[in-house]
């Protein structure tokens, strides 16, 4: 019998072992770490400076197959205290095409009439319209969450030919570069993670989008004084409100906005901060149980 390429050693355990249990399973030899849910207990939106994990976390570990069960079992039996080794799964896999699977995760697709988000492999010539071309090993947004796809969306709709766009949270540049792709002149985008503001550089170069063309930089470095015809934010409702003094200024006279990272029973709490800076909101549109709030100066 050929030995199975992976193996794969989880542990359900409470949400205070997490990290200890994440420790043992690399000292075991573990490849990677994950975390999983195990309860139905959905959580939407941490408080400022919160990692949140669930109360119960299943935390699973990638091995090699050629490692015993059994030598496994030791180590963690060596590193843990035996409660947390009560509820463990073990299971052999299948190999994996990972790279078919990649593909098959991150599909083409469209937003709004015209807007493409395209993985590097397929042809844009297949797909009639604008092009977004985004690497999904870059993380910080692939368009397939409900908040960036009702931002899209909203950009596809709104005549961007000649404007200047600000991007709140950049993450991957997605929206930057794609108000840049439907027409605007130039785009802001701002990011609190370096991280964050890295992908977008490397998707805008991907996207062969001119340097001159898309400013890049931590939120200090924005220049307080620049207006911006477009204002769009994807980031969380409380960071919204609590910034909205700070942003507003930004949009100019007649400029658009668009804000998102909003689950549906907070929009309205959003949407009051920004009307109270002087815009007028437009709509609230929703997807699942996310919103987008719209409006203009």
């Amino acid at each position: 019998m050929n030995t199975p390429e992976w193996q794969k050693l989880s542990l359900a355990v409470p949400q205070a072992d997490v990290e200890a249990c994440e420790d043992a399973l690399l000292e075991a030899g573990a490849l990677s770490v994950s975390l999983e849910e195990l309860d139905d207990e959905p959580i939407f939106e941490p408080a400022p400076g919160q990692t949140p994990l669930w109360q119960r976390v299943r935390v699973s570990g990638l091995f090699p197959g050629d490692i015993s069960p059994a030598e496994l079992m030791a180590v963690l039996n060596g590193c843990l205290r035996p409660a947390l080794l009560g509820d463990f799964d073990h299971e052999y896999l299948e190999d994996t095409d990972w790279v078919h699977q990649t593909q098959a995760d991150f599909p083409p697709t469209r937003y709004g009439e015209s807007l493409w988000v395209l993985p590097p492999w397929v042809t844009p010539e297949d797909f009639p319209g604008e092009h977004l071309i985004l690497d999904p090993g870059l993380a910080f947004g692939t368009g397939q969450h409900e908040t960036t796809a009702l931002c899209l969306e909203w950009l596809d709709a709104t005549p961007l030919a000649g404007k200047t766009v600000l991007d709140v949270g950049c993450g991957s540049g997605i929206l930057a570069i794609a108000a840049l792709k439907l027409g605007a002149t130039h785009a802001h985008g701002t990011d609190i993670d370096p991280q964050a503001l890295k992908a977008s550089r490397d998707n805008a170069a991907l996207n062969e989008i001119d340097a001159a063309q898309f400013w890049l930089g931590l939120p200090k470095q924005l220049d307080p004084a620049r207006r911006f015809d477009v204002l769009i934010a994807n980031i969380l409702a409380q960071p919204l409100i609590a910034l909205a003094p700070s942003l507003a200024p930004h949009l100019a006279p007649g400029g658009q906005f668009a804000l998102s990272g909003v689950l549906r029973d907070q929009a309205e709490a959003v949407a009051a901060q920004w009307h109270a800076q002087g815009l007028t909101v437009d709509q609230i549109a929703t997807k699942g149980d996310w919103a987008r709030i719209s409006g203009h100066r």
